[in-house]
């Protein structure tokens, strides 16, 4: 029997919109189980449903036991599909950014293709390639986000059961 406590992995994405989110928590959480991680999941949180409290007060709350539930875990597991646009979920990219600057490693899944195709697919370059319609320049490293995203994943994999496998190679590895 291991010495080690069971690691665990802080599921970040936008899967907290869906309408299924609990669900899709269990599913992810039960497919970790499977290689020897305890998920947790953003709406694992107790937050508080009470209807005279202001929304400020509730996001805050939301934000410091989001903050605090990445901090216990080994790693972090981010969904960065294209949500509302062709680029992940804002909250997700600070959830990375946070993890990263913390030490803690993280995989990405989910996305196609690069940016770049994902802003052409989306109808945003305008007239002259590799800009959009205003002008700007569309971001091109032939990479599957951004690279202040891409940078801070410790991988990129296209499915979340690739995610699991190699979470459980990382941490393995680096429990010895």
């Amino acid at each position: 029997m291991s010495n080690h406590p069971v690691p665990s992995a802080y599921l970040a994405g936008p899967d907290v919109f869906f309408p299924d989110a609990k669900a899709l928590a269990a599913t992810k959480k039960a497919i970790l189980l499977q290689v020897g991680i305890t998920g947790h999941f953003p709406l694992d949180n107790e937050i508080p449903q009470d209807s005279g409290q202001r929304l400020e007060i509730q996001s805050h709350d939301i934000f410091l036991q989001n903050v605090a539930l990445i901090d216990r875990c080994d790693i972090v597991l981010a969904n960065i599909i294209p949500f509302r646009g062709p680029s992940l979920d804002p909250g997700t990219a600070w959830e990375i950014g946070y993890a990263h600057a913390r030490g803690i490693p993280v995989i990405c899944y989910g996305t196609w293709g690069t940016y770049l195709e994902r802003c052409r697919h989306a109808g945003l370059e305008g007239p002259s390639q590799g800009k959009d319609i205003n002008g700007f320049l569309i971001e091109d490293f032939n990479q599957m986000e951004n690279l202040m995203i891409t940078r801070c994943a410790s991988l990129i994999v296209e499915s979340f059961e690739e995610a699991a496998a190699a979470a459980a190679k990382i941490l393995l590895d680096t429990q010895g």
